[in-house]
C-alpha cells in the first residue's frame, strides 16, 4: 500500500523534465560540425584520421551513390563494415541518403543474417570487396563503398533525396534477440536519437576535447552512444579493431596511446581491462586520461569496483551507471558512483534521465510502494517505433500510458525493478528479468531462442536453457536436452550444430543431456533440479610434465573446478570463458612471474600450448602483497536503511512503520529486571541502537551505533491506570526520526 504522498513521488517527483530539443535530424546535427568545425578530427584508427570535413565530403558521396541505388527515407540499407574508419563514413553515409542502416555483422550465422536480410527487405547492401565474400548469398543489390569516390561530395540537399528527411524518418534498425527463436527488428527514429543526445549533455557537458571509443559491434546500441554522441558533441571517436577489443591488455595501451576521456563499457569487459590495469606497473606505457567511464548493457556488481577505486584513488576518472533498452533508445536511467557505493550488493541503476519516466508497477499497472519489487516500465520521446513489419508484438511491448497525456505510450520492459534509499536519495534497483530474457556479458539474450535453436539439432525432442552461475566461471549459459527415444546425443556435436544458428554469445556454455526433464508435482518444470554441468575432458588424458605445465595445469583446474586436467586439455571445452581467462591469466603471471596476456590463451587454449608460451620471469618481479586495514571512515547505510530514511524525512511523525507490541504479564514485576533483560536485547541486536544522522561526508546519512546506555530507553517505568490503551494507544502513534532516534521505546 503506498503511503500518503508516495504515489506523487515515484510517477512525479522522482523524474526530471527533458530539454526543449530542436526539431532536426542527427545528420544535421553531425553537418552542422562539420560545418563549423571541418578541420578538427573525427575519427581516428590506427593512422589513419578523418577530419569531419573529410568525414563528410565521403559520406556525401555515399549517399548520392545510394540515392541512385533508390536509397531514401523510411527504407532500409544493409551495412557489412569491417572495424575501420570507413566504418562511421559508411554509417553517415546511409544517414545522409535519408534512408536507416542496418548493421550487418558478418560474425553471425548464416542464417540469422539471412533472415534478417529478408525481414528488414533493404534497397541495397553497402559493403566493401572483402566483407562481401562473407555475406550470404542472394538478390539484394551490393554497393561497394570503393565504387562510390567517383560521385559529388557537396552537401547533400533534400530535394535530392526521394523525399524530404524528416526528425521522425527511421535512423536504424537494430535486431534483438526473440522468445519465440525469430529476432525482432527494433525501428529508431532521428528524433529518439536527438533526443537522447540533448537530455544527457546535462548529465556529462561532453565537448570537443573528449575522445571516445568505438569499441562494440556495430550491431549492438550501444554503439549509436560511442559514435553519434560523440561526434554530436565536437568529441574524436577512436575505432578499435576487434583483436583489441578482445585483448584488455592491448586495449589499455590504445586508451593511453590516444589519450581517451570517455569510455562506455559492459560491466563484464570492464572487469577485464580493471584486472589488466591492476597488472600493469604504474610507470608502463604512461597514464590513462579518462573523464568517463559509462556502463551499460547488463547488471553492474558495485563490488567489482573495489579494486578500480584501489588502483586510482585520486586520479578515478567519474563512473556512472546506465540501465537502457534498445526499445527506448539505449540509455533509460543515470546514476553517478563514487567508491562509497562500492560495498553495496545490489544492481543499482539511478532514477531516469531527463525526458523520460520510469516507472515501477504491479500486474496491475498500479505504482509499487518504495522497496517493493514490479516491472519497469519506461515513457518519453526517447520511446521507438517498434517493431519492423511486426505491428502485434508492438502492441504487447509499447502500451497506453495512463500516468502521462492522452495518446502517450510506454514501454514494458520486462525487467524487474524496485524503489530504494541511496545515499540519501531515492534510485531505482534493477531486481533482474521477468521473463525469459536475460543479460549475459553485455547481450540481452532470450533464452527461448536458444531453445528453439537447439530442438531444430537432429534427435533433440526437448530442450531447456538457464543461466546458472557458477563459483568458478561466473554466470554460464547451460542447455538441458533430452534426445527422441531410442537416441544418443552428443554435447560437443550439438554445440557445433547450435552455432550454426546462433551468434557466438549466445551457444550455451555446457549442454547437459538427460533421459528426462525433472518435474514439480504440479507437472511443471523443475528448474532447481536441473543438474550442474560437469567439468569432463573429452581427450585422452596427458600429465603435465615440466614445472610451467603443471602450473598451467593447476591455475586451469583450480578455476574450472576440475579435478585433474592434462596437457591436450582446452580451457574453453572445459566451460571457461572471457571472463575467466582474465583470471587464468592474472594468476599464471602471479604464480610465474610472467608476462602473458589474454589474447595467448585465445590462441593457445591447451595447457601445452599456453605453457610454451609462457617465460618465467619475464614479469620483472611480483606486486606488494596486499594487507587487511580497519575501516576508519562512517558505516553507509544498507538498503533497507537507506529506504527508511527516504520515507522518514517526508514525514519523521508518520507511525506507518512502527510495530507495537503490548504483553500481558501477571503476578509482581521487577522493573529493574526488565530494564536488564531489555539492555541484553540491545547488546545482541546493534540495529535496535543505530539512527541514521544525516551529518556523514558530503551530507549524506550514515549508520551511528550508540552503546546500550546511550540507546536503552530512559522512559521504563510502572504506571498504574484504569485506562491502559490511552498510553498504549499514544505511543504507537506516535513517529520516530531516525536521524535523532533509535527504533526502539
Amino acid at each position: 500500500v503506498l503511503a500518503p504522498g508516495e504515489r506523487e513521488l515515484v510517477l512525479h517527483e522522482w523524474s526530471t523534465p527533458g530539454t526543449i530539443v530542436p526539431e532536426v535530424t542527427l545528420v544535421e546535427v553531425i553537418a552542422t560540425q562539420a560545418r563549423t568545425r571541418p578541420d578538427a578530427v573525427a575519427i581516428r584508427c590506427g593512422d589513419t584520421s578523418l577530419t569531419f570535413g573529410q568525414l563528410q565530403s565521403r559520406a556525401n558521396q555515399v549517399a548520392r551513390a545510394l540515392i541512385a541505388q533508390g536509397a531514401g527515407p523510411e527504407s532500409v540499407v544493409a551495412v557489412a563494415m569491417p572495424r575501420t574508419e570507413e566504418l562511421p563514413v559508411a554509417l553517415l553515409g546511409v544517414l545522409t541518403a535519408g534512408a536507416a542502416y542496418l548493421p550487418i555483422d558478418t560474425t553471425y550465422p548464416v542464417q540469422r543474417l539471412e533472415f534478417m536480410l529478408e525481414d528488414a527487405a533493404p534497397v541495397c547492401i553497402l559493403t566493401t570487396a572483402t566483407e562481401r565474400e562473407s555475406l550470404p548469398a542472394g538478390n539484394i543489390p551490393v554497393l561497394l563503398l570503393e565504387d562510390t569516390t567517383g560521385y559529388d561530395d557537396a552537401r547533400v540537399r533534400n530535394r535530392e533525396r526521394v523525399v524530404p528527411l524528416r526528425p521522425d524518418n527511421l535512423a536504424y534498425v537494430i535486431y534483438t534477440s526473440g522468445s519465440t527463436g525469430v529476432p525482432k527488428g527494433v525501428g529508431v527514429a532521428h528524433r529518439n536519437v536527438v533526443e537522447l543526445f540533448a537530455n544527457t549533455q546535462s548529465l556529462f557537458e561532453f565537448d570537443e576535447t573528449d575522445v571516445w571509443t568505438l569499441f562494440h559491434s556495430f550491431a549492438f546500441d550501444f554503439s549509436v552512444w560511442e559514435l553519434w554522441c560523440a561526434l554530436a558533441t565536437g568529441g574524436t571517436v577512436v575505432v578499435v579493431d576487434y583483436l583489441t577489443s578482445r585483448s584488455p591488455e592491448q586495449f589499455r595501451e590504445l586508451l593511453i596511446r590516444e589519450q581517451v576521456t570517455v569510455l562506455n563499457q559492459t560491466p563484464s569487459a570492464f572487469y577485464q581491462l580493471a584486472e589488466a590495469d591492476r597488472a600493469a606497473r604504474p610507470d608502463e606505457q604512461g597514464e590513462l586520461a579518462l573523464r568517463y567511464v559509462v556502463f551499460g548493457g547488463e547488471a553492474l556488481d558495485l563490488r567489482q569496483l573495489q579494486r578500480w577505486y584501489e588502483r586510482h584513488p585520486v586520479d578515478a576518472p567519474w563512473l556512472v551507471n546506465m540501465y537502457g533498452i534498445t526499445e527506448t533508445t539505449v540509455h533509460v536511467s543515470y546514476l553517478s558512483l563514487d567508491e562509497q557505493m562500492a560495498d553495496n550488493p545490489a544492481s543499482v541503476i539511478g532514477r531516469a534521465i531527463p525526458g523520460l519516466d520510469a516507472y515501477v508497477l504491479d500486474d496491475r499497472l498500479n505504482p509499487a510502494p518504495v522497496g517493493v519489487a514490479g516491472e519497469i516500465y519506461v515513457a518519453g520521446a526517447q520511446l521507438s517505433r517498434g517493431y519492423l513489419g511486426r505491428p502485434g508484438l508492438a502492441a504487447t511491448r509499447f502500451v497506453a500510458n495512463p500516468f502521462g497525456a492522452p495518446g502517450s505510450r510506454m514501454y514494458r520492459s520486462g525487467d524487474i525493478g524496485r524503489w530504494v534509499g541511496l545515499g540519501g536519495l531515492a534510485t531505482l534497483e534493477y531486481a533482474g528479468r521477468g521473463d525469459q530474457q536475460v543479460q549475459l556479458r553485455g547481450f540481452r539474450i532470450e533464452l527461448g531462442e536458444i531453445e528453439a535453436a537447439l530442438l531444430r539439432c537432429p534427435g533433440v525432442s526437448q530442450a531447456v536453457v538457464m543461466v546458472r552461475a557458477d563459483e568458478h566461471a561466473g554466470d554460464r549459459l547451460v542447455g538441458y536436452v533430452v534426445p527422441d527415444a531410442g537416441t544418443s546425443s552428443d554435447p560437443s556435436v550439438l554445440r557445433r550444430q547450435v552455432a550454426e544458428f546462433l551468434t557466438g554469445y549466445m551457444v550455451p556454455d555446457a549442454i547437459v543431456v538427460l533421459d528426462v526433464l525433472p518435474l514439480t508435482p504440479n507437472g511443471k518444470l523443475d528448474r532447481r533440479a536441473l543438474p550442474a554441468p560437469q567439468v569432463d575432458s573429452a581427450v585422452a588424458f596427458r600429465a603435465p610434465g615440466s614445472p610451467v605445465e603443471q602450473a598451467v595445469a593447476e591455475v586451469f583446474a583450480g578455476l574450472l573446478g576440475a579435478s585433474e586436467v592434462g596437457l591436450d586439455d582446452d580451457f574453453f571445452a572445459l566451460g571457461g570463458n572471457s571472463l575467466l581467462a582474465t583470471r587464468v591469466v592474472a594468476r599464471i603471471n602471479e604464480a610465474l612471474d610472467a608476462n602473458v596476456v589474454v589474447r595467448e590463451l585465445f590462441e593457445a587454449p591447451t595447457v601445452a600450448a599456453l605453457a610454451a608460451r609462457v617465460v618465467p620471469g619475464a614479469g620483472g618481479g611480483t606486486r606488494p602483497r596486499l594487507t587487511r586495514t580497519e575501516r576508519d571512515q562512517p558505516i553507509p547505510l544498507s538498503l533497507a536503511q537507506q529506504r527508511m530514511w527516504v520515507l522518514n524525512q517526508f514525514d519523521p511523525t508518520s507511525p506507518a512503520y512502527n510495530i507495537p507490541m503490548a504483553i500481558r504479564l501477571h503476578g509482581a514485576l521487577d522493573v529493574s529486571a526488565l530494564r536488564y533483560a531489555l539492555a541484553d536485547v540491545l547488546e545482541r541486536h546493534e540495529s535496535l541502537r543505530t539512527r541514521y544522522p544525516a551529518s556523514g561526508p558530503g551530507g549524506l546519512p550514515f549508520q551511528q551505533i550508540l552503546t546500550v546506555d546511550q540507546a536503552l530507553p530512559t522512559g521504563l517505568e510502572l504506571v498504574t491506570t484504569d485506562d491502559p490503551l490511552t498510553p498504549i494507544t499514544e505511543l504507537m502513534l506516535t513517529g520516530f526520526d531516525v536521524t535523532e532516534q533509535v527504533p526502539v521505546r
